[in-house]
C-alpha cells in the first residue's frame, strides 16, 4: 500500500493496510479528530472501514476516492469533535455505527444538549451556535451498540473497550489480529513527541477521575499484552513496549490535582460550600484562559472548567464535604 498525498491530511501507516488519518488544519477548534482507515484486505474486509476519523466534508470526497469505497463508519462517543461531520459519510451511503447512551447525539442536537447536562445552565441557542461553528449536521440513521460489544465487518473483528471516565459511551478499539489498540480520547494528546497537550478531559458531570485512572491502567495492560501499536484521536503512533502515553496521562491528572490544591490554599476559609469554592476558583482561570474568551464560548468553557475543578475538590485532602 502506498500512502497518497491529500491536501491538508496527514496519512500515516500503522500497518501496511491500516492508516491513521490526521487533518492538519481545521476551520474550528472542536471539528476534527484522528482515526483509523482499515483498508480492504483479502480474506478480511472487501471495503474500507473507518474508525472514528472525523474530518471536514471538503476532504471526504478526496479521501474516499483515494482509499474507498467505504462501507462502514464507527464513532467512539458523542463529543462534538467526534460527531460533527459523520453525516457527510452517511450521505455517501456509508453505514454509521455508534454506542449507547450517546449514539442519538448524532441524530438530534437536542440529545447532545440534554445528555451532557448543558440544559442545567445554558440555553439551547448557545449549543446550537456551538454546533454550527463546528459544522455539525444531524445523521438520519445510526446503528446502535453497547460499549463492550464486538463488531464484525465480514471477517474483520473489532473489540470495543469501554473507557467511561471520559464519557459514558466512550470506547476504544482493539483489533486483535492486527494488534492495534486505539484509545480514542482517553487523554494521550501529543501530536508529536514532547509537544505537550491538555491530557485527560473530564469536564462533564458524568465524567469520573477515579474511573479514568482505572481506564488508563486497563488500556496499558491491553497494550502490553495484546497490541503492537497504540493510536488515539489526537496523537502520534506508539509502538509496544513504550508506556510513555500512560505515564503522561497519569501525570496530567496529578498535575491538575496539584493546581486545584494550590488554589484551594489561597482562598478564604470562610467559604464552606462546594459551590462557593468552585465559583471562587473559576475566577482564577486555573485551566482555561476564560478572560480571553467572548461571551458565547466563555459560558461553555466555564461549565467545563467548573466540573473539572469540582472533581478535583472532591478528591482534595484540603476540603471534605
Amino acid at each position: 500500500m502506498i500512502s497518497k498525498k491529500i491536501d491538508n491530511l496527514e496519512v500515516n501507516k500503522v500497518t501496511e493496510d491500516i492508516l491513521l488519518i490526521h487533518q492538519k488544519e481545521a476551520s474550528s477548534l472542536f471539528t476534527v479528530c484522528d482515526g483509523l482507515f482499515v483498508l480492504p484486505k483479502k480474506g478480511r474486509n472487501s471495503k474500507t472501514i473507518i474508525l472514528d476519523a472525523n474530518i471536514e466534508p471538503k476532504h471526504i470526497t478526496a479521501i474516499n476516492k483515494a482509499y474507498g469505497p467505504v462501507s462502514d463508519y464507527v464513532c467512539t462517543h458523542g463529543h462534538m469533535d467526534h460527531i460533527t461531520h459523520v453525516y457527510a459519510w452517511e450521505q455517501l451511503g456509508v453505514a454509521i455505527h455508534a454506542f449507547n447512551p450517546e449514539a442519538n447525539y448524532l441524530t438530534d442536537l437536542q440529545n447532545f444538549y440534554f445528555g451532557y447536562g448543558f440544559n442545567k445552565t445554558l440555553d439551547f441557542t448557545l449549543i446550537k451556535k456551538f454546533a454550527e461553528i463546528n459544522g455539525y449536521h444531524e445523521c438520519n440513521d445510526v446503528n446502535v451498540y453497547e460499549p463492550g460489544s464486538i463488531l464484525k465487518f465480514e471477517d474483520l473483528e473489532i473489540k470495543t473497550i469501554p473507557f467511561q471516565g471520559h464519557s459514558l459511551a466512550h470506547v476504544g478499539f482493539l483489533l486483535p489480529t492486527e494488534k492495534i489498540l486505539h484509545i480514542s480520547c482517553l487523554g494521550f494528546d501529543q501530536l508529536k513527541p514532547r509537544v505537550d497537550g491538555f491530557g485527560p478531559w473530564y469536564g462533564f458531570e458524568q465524567c469520573s477521575i477515579s474511573q479514568y485512572l482505572k481506564d488508563i491502567d486497563y488500556a496499558e495492560l491491553l497494550f502490553l499484552e495484546h497490541a503492537e501499536f497504540l493510536t488515539s484521536s489526537h496523537s502520534y503512533i506508539v509502538k509496544n513496549p513504550d508506556c510513555y502515553p500512560f505515564s503522561y496521562m497519569r501525570s496530567k491528572i496529578k498535575q491538575n490535582q496539584q493546581k486545584v490544591d494550590q488554589a484551594l490554599k489561597s482562598i478564604s476559609l470562610t467559604l464552606k460550600s462546594e459551590n462557593e469554592i468552585v465559583e471562587n476558583l473559576l475566577k482564577k482561570d486555573i485551566f482555561f484562559p476564560k478572560r480571553k474568551l467572548n461571551s458565547f464560548m466563555l459560558k461553555i468553557y466555564t461549565l467545563w472548567e467548573s466540573w473539572i475543578i469540582r472533581k478535583h475538590i472532591q478528591r482534595s485532602k484540603f476540603f471534605k464535604f
